[in-house]
């Protein structure tokens, strides 16, 4: 990871100016260009929609993000590159940018939290065979994902200090997108409701741009402002997310790079919950908040070990099936054409989990 990048991460929300974004934003923050588009395939739809929103086509790449990057050849992801101007466009089959009016809307009396949530431009529908369409414009956000961060970190014991800022912006961040619609602000932090949530946060949709701050790129999973969310269960599962699935932390299995994490997810994991409970409920609120939390993390994670060890003897004795078939049709022999089973993960032991979840929350309980 590039030493440059170690600089301090302890800045607030409220330093990150979206020089990129706002200059990008030809309206207010509460409105949103919509229209219709006459081409049919994703690259001319969008090449179109560049047009319409100003862009001179001839001055401009468009580039399909599947050929930069294999994880996003499911989706029609493009990136605009207009000089200075970058856009990132995509296509839905449902219209995600005007369903996040509201919120934009709300986000107009936070200019923190508007600059940490990519907000659209434009959505425009389009016709396909025979389906309606939407192709959505956003500003570009340059950096890494936090998924291709942590895929980045060669050694984690290295960038333990580096890390645990990151996650202290992410939890300051969920604490201010929380703390900005309570419904219920008097109640305790088990009862506490948010309608500004976002139910599908993961490492893959959060960016970190080179001034280190934190974006959150997706708007498709936000809540409405009719159907406020608990605080509590949704940072469980942002946290379980975001510090122990995926990547080479995957906290459950016995394996060596999971072991060299180990160090690393104490100062991650107090940097995240302390930041989240501080900004939430304050400081003299916060070691009771942090505790609680623990508390249904650890419950939870208990819960996740045992739904993958059930997970994986499902899947190992459907191979055995699988197998014992290929067997019987080739007549007792295995089949040339039958792929090399990939190894069954090792599930860590209760013991081994319990010593890992005392290493990691034993100093926050």
């Amino acid at each position: 990871m590039d030493k440059q990048r170690r600089k301090s991460v302890a800045t607030g929300l409220m330093g990150w100016v979206t020089v990129l974004w706002l200059s990008l934003m030809s309206v207010p923050a509460s409105a949103l260009i919509t229209g219709q588009l006459e081409k049919g395939t994703p690259r001319d739809a969008a090449w179109e929609l560049v047009e319409k929103l100003g862009y001179q086509s001839a001055s401009c790449d468009l580039v399909f993000l599947g050929d930069e990057d294999a994880r996003l050849a499911y989706a029609e992801f493009f990136r605009a590159d207009c000089g200075q101007a970058q856009l990132f466009l995509k296509f839905d089959n449902k219209p995600a940018a005007q369903a996040f009016l509201p919120m934009m809307r709300l986000l107009e009396n936070e200019p923190a939290l508007s600059a940490a949530i990519v907000q659209p431009i434009a959505e425009f529908s389009v016709t396909r065979e025979g389906e309606r369409h939407y192709c959505s414009a956003y500003p570009w956000v340059a950096g890494d994902t936090l998924e291709a961060l942590l895929d980045k970190v060669r050694e984690p014991e290295q960038e333990a200090e580096y890390l645990a800022g990151i996650y202290y912006k992410i939890g300051q961040l969920l604490g201010e997108m929380h703390g900005a619609s309570l419904v219920n602000a008097d109640k305790p932090l088990a009862e506490l409701k948010s309608y500004l949530v976002q139910k599908d946060l993961h490492r893959a949709n959060l960016k970190i741009t080179p001034d280190n701050s934190i974006v959150i790129l997706d708007i498709d999973s936000f809540t409405g402002r009719q159907k406020p969310v608990s605080v509590q269960k949704v940072f469980v599962k942002d946290f379980i997310a975001l510090v122990f699935f995926g990547g080479p932390a995957f906290f459950f299995m016995d394996e060596p790079p999971s072991l060299s994490w180990l160090t690393v997810l104490p100062p991650v994991a107090e940097a995240m919950m302390t930041a989240y409970c501080e900004t939430l409920m304050g400081k003299d609120q916060a070691a009771a908040c942090v505790s609680e939390m623990v508390e249904k993390i650890v419950t939870k994670l208990w819960w996740w070990r045992q739904f993958m060890k059930e997970y994986f003897k499902n899947g190992e004795e459907e191979r055995k099936l699988e197998k014992d078939k290929q067997n019987r049709v080739d007549g007792g022999t295995t089949s040339t054409a039958v792929k090399k089973e990939e190894e069954i993960p090792t599930i860590v032991t209760k013991e081994e989990l319990e010593r890992r979840l005392e290493m990691v929350f034993g100093p926050l309980r």
